[in-house]
């Protein structure tokens, strides 16, 4: 396990080399030069939306590679449908005949793709999969419906078999040129039975007893790039090599294959995972029909016989956290307070103490009490992991950690939350509270405060500008709100989809620049 508050080195080593071709493309935008201590650091976000943000995206990438835009970028981060463009796109075997990552030639391939899929590709290689199943089983590993689905995506883009990037880790070879944007997939690690509303509290829930002190788990993101994966705060982060090996006390104890991008693409953008709860709330019409008193009698029932908060089709990996526990340096048997420091106790010999503050840092004003059907973390085999939108569906939490600290966001929310039937605002507001929630002393997640009155139902805009005045350090965001909800698969849409993403990202290019240069002169 690696515990620090610095980025990975091979991430540093290319963002280093990206920040080059950032001041030559920001120099170019501005028309002027900027100082290499100057350089803003842009990031694109693209949300969940499965095969319809999968395809904005393609459009998205085009215009940003149209405008110059791209090239002015250090990260990009995917949620749920946009980790598959992104996988794809590393993934250029499948589709270049140069082997290198292609905006183009990875658009067409995927439009492909699209119009082939369908009922009757699951059903033809429904044996297939069974037997992709059989085996992670017999190698001990959990199986769950996301193995399936994640079966299904590797037969739709024709991973891994098409490909020599058969990996997340073999995605570096094409990362480490620093071409493009640096990439950042996203999870969720949850708790079966922790319901969605304590998800902005603290991951990590401290707990006396007589029995001693305990180290909890409720939900937290998850990061994944190239070259590792770990928590977005916790500064706890293992190799891609070691996602599916047994793991105690911070040590791999029991190697394992790494899984295929395939199986990682249905964990990413496994949206089925949600609890009953969830899945029964989506289903109201929030008008106070018949049938949302129906459903809120079921969710009731589902409460009484505690089955609401399960997550039966959620996957699962190996237990980085498995073995280790907690101590406390001071404690307090209701409430502890936001600037407490803990320790990490493990039997490792190496000496853990200087990182109590970076793997902790509080979260809220308070921890609560476990509850007491919450699992100790040490204890458990496996994480939970989940579609990181079932939190929130703009993966903001990765590039704006403060080893990042991202001085522009370009949003791209593709979600059906934000059409222009409801308030386009929302994911973002839950992102400004996530940020506010996990920020202490120096561990700041500056995210600015998202005004809604800007939203006028009659006037819709291609773009919205977010920023802090009284803030520099605050990045500026840039929000493109969701174009067009309704897609089917088809090659005519897939076209009309990614058009109009395109149009969009032109249409926003002054307020992109805008920001940009705000920064860079900053």
């Amino acid at each position: 396990m690696r515990l620090s508050r610095e980025l990975n080195p091979k991430e540093e080593e290319i963002v280093a080399k990206r920040k080059e071709i950032c001041r030559s493309a920001i120099s170019k935008l501005l028309g002027k030069a900027v100082s290499p201590n100057k350089v803003p650091v842009v990031s694109i976000t693209a949300s969940g939306g499965g095969f319809r943000t999968m395809t904005a995206v393609a459009g998205i990438m085009q215009g940003l590679q149209g405008t110059g835009l791209l090239d002015c970028a250090t990260y990009f981060a995917s949620l749920s449908g946009s980790t598959w463009y992104l996988s794809n796109l590393f993934c250029p075997d499948l589709y270049s005949k140069d082997g290198k990552p292609d905006i183009n030639q990875c658009a067409e391939y995927l439009k492909e793709c699209c119009s082939q899929m369908g009922t009757k590709k699951f059903i033809a290689n429904f044996l297939g999969y069974i037997h992709q199943l059989d085996e992670r089983k017999n190698n001990g590993l959990c199986v769950s419906a996301v193995d399936l689905w994640g079966c299904y995506l590797a037969s739709v883009f024709k991973l891994p078999e098409k490909t020599g990037t058969k990996t997340l880790s073999q995605q570096c070879c094409h990362v480490e040129t620093a071409e493009w944007p640096f990439p950042l997939y996203t999870a969720l690690n949850v708790q079966s039975n922790v319901a969605r509303e304590k998800f902005h509290r603290n991951a990590f829930f401290f707990y006396i007893s007589k029995q001693g002190s305990c180290l909890f788990f409720c939900t937290e993101w998850m990061e994944f790039t190239p070259f590792e994966y770990g928590f977005c705060t916790h500064r706890m982060s293992m190799k891609d090599d070691d996602l599916e090996g047994r793991k105690c006390k911070g040590v791999v104890c029991q190697e394992r294959d790494e899984p295929d991008i395939g199986y990682m693409m249905g964990l990413w953008g496994s949206a089925m995972a949600v609890s009953l709860r969830e899945a029964l709330e989506f289903l109201k019409e929030d008008d106070h029909t018949l049938w949302d008193k129906v459903v809120a009698l079921m969710v009731k029932f589902a409460e009484f016989v505690k089955i609401a908060e399960l997550r039966p089709l959620a996957a699962a990996l190996p237990n980085m956290l498995r073995g280790i526990a907690v101590d406390w340096m001071q404690s307090n048997a209701n409430k502890v307070q936001a600037d407490r420091v803990f320790t990490i106790i493990s039997e490792q010999e190496s000496d853990m103490k200087q990182f109590d503050a970076l793997l902790f840092p509080s979260a809220s004003s308070e921890f609560l009490l476990v509850p007491d059907k919450a699992k100790r973390v040490e204890d458990e085999e496996f994480m939970i992991l989940t579609d990181a939108g079932i939190d929130f569906n703009d993966p903001i939490p990765p590039v704006i950690k403060p080893e990042r600290r991202s001085d522009v966001i370009i949003v791209f929310d593709n979600s059906a939350l934000s059409s222009q039937w409801v308030d386009p605002f929302q994911q973002l507001d839950l992102a400004a509270k996530w940020a506010k929630d996990h920020s202490v002393g120096e561990d700041a997640y500056k995210f600015p405060k998202i005004d809604h009155s800007k939203f006028d139902k009659d006037n819709i805009q291609e773009c919205y500008v977010f920023e802090d005045e009284d803030d520099s350090e605050c990045p500026i965001v840039v929000l493109f709100p969701l174009c067009n909800p309704k897609l089917k698969r088809e090659p005519e849409e897939f076209d009309a989809l990614r058009s109009l993403c395109q149009s969009n990202v032109k249409s926003g290019f002054e307020k992109i620049k805008q920001a940009i240069a705000k920064k860079a002169n900053g």
